[in-house]
């Protein structure tokens, strides 16, 4: 029996689906002026969404209703891959989810603008249901990330799969899958188109990354020569426990964290606290760390992206660097 995964929260667009013969001239015409208006938005032939929804979606929400749009055009079950396989499953992506969907078939089939074909073959346990959709499972879905995607995407997606801690939304959180899994994968396929692409994301990955954020500054400090963080690290003082920095190097006493907005407004973090409740109690968990004798470098989402200007931060803050990626993180292919 096919796997079904009935605790992932996705989204339900209200898709207008006009079948083809299903609509009268006079309909088909009230949906050419709302186009032409600009109160549709048409997702391919015979599916629209209102304009007002479609501005509110984000970027994965838009994925997932072209996603439902495709299928909606087709009479058979399509089973979807790659990006839109991850979307499904929240796996979080650095970049954006195009507004093409992906699937694959057995035959060669022709891509269009509105869903791009691959070719290739599943194994029964390698697909499952959810929400209506037919997906590649959360480990297949992993090991075609980590075999076709740039570095960091492939890592913020890995890192989120892997992750042993779950938030107490755990029920819309992306699936975790066994790392060791994904490695066997590499030794089994050794030599195969990929495989050396995914050696190098899966060996990165870590259990400890609590956000895409995370996962992108671990890949910038790699890259930009600074030894390998631990995460998630418990920091004391005479008091008791302060709190959990993201990052520390224990050599330089030095902690590291990413401040992302989500950090402010989700109630994952804030536990129901005003934002300017939330400000102050990081001010005053900051300067317990502080006094522990150790520098803490913090940085935002536009430092962990541009990689010049976190490694600008780190070095500042005192953490060496070297001119090249250090060849003694742990996992990494040698």
């Amino acid at each position: 029996m096919m796997m079904k995964l009935t605790k992932l929260a996705v989204p339900q667009p209200k898709l207008l689906l006009t079948g083809r013969g299903a609509t009268t001239h006079d309909v088909s015409r009230a949906i050419r002026r709302q186009c032409d208006s600009g109160e549709l938005i048409r997702l391919g032939r015979g599916a629209y969404l209102a304009a007002s929804e479609w501005a509110a979606l984000d970027d994965r929400a838009r994925h997932i209703a072209q996603m439902r749009a495709a299928q909606a055009r087709h009479s058979t079950p399509i089973v979807f891959v790659h990006d839109s396989a991850a979307a499904v499953l929240d796996y979080p992506a650095y970049g954006y989810f195009s507004t093409v969907p992906q699937a694959i078939s057995r035959q060669p089939r022709q891509s269009t603008s509105q869903l791009r074909w691959h070719r290739g073959e599943l194994a029964d346990d390698e697909i499952v249901e959810c929400d209506g959709f037919f997906i590649t499972s959360p480990e297949r879905t992993l090991w075609d990330i980590a075999c076709t995607a740039p570095f960091a995407r492939a890592v913020g997606m890995l890192d989120a799969g892997i992750r042993t801690l779950r938030p107490k939304d755990a029920a819309v959180s992306a699936p975790r899958v066994d790392r060791e899994h994904l490695l066997e994968r590499v030794s089994k396929r050794s030599g195969k188109r990929g495989t050396v692409r995914a050696a190098r994301s899966i060996g990165f990955a870590r259990d400890g990354a609590d956000s895409l954020g995370e996962s992108l500054s671990r890949v910038q400090e790699y890259l930009f020569g600074f030894e390998e963080p631990e995460l998630q690290v418990t920091v004391s003082d005479v008091d008791g426990d302060i709190g959990v920095a993201d990052q520390c190097w224990r050599e330089h006493r030095l902690l590291g964290e990413f401040d992302g907005y989500e950090k402010y407004t989700r109630n994952r973090y804030t536990h129901g606290k005003a934002p300017s409740d939330v400000v102050f109690d990081e001010k005053v968990r900051e300067d317990r760390m502080r006094a522990t004798g150790g520098g803490m470098a913090r940085w935002l989402w536009v430092d962990a992206h541009s990689g010049s200007r976190l490694a600008a931060i780190l070095t500042r803050a005192g953490l060496p660097r070297e001119s090249r990626p250090r060849d003694d993180w742990g996992g990494m292919p040698r």
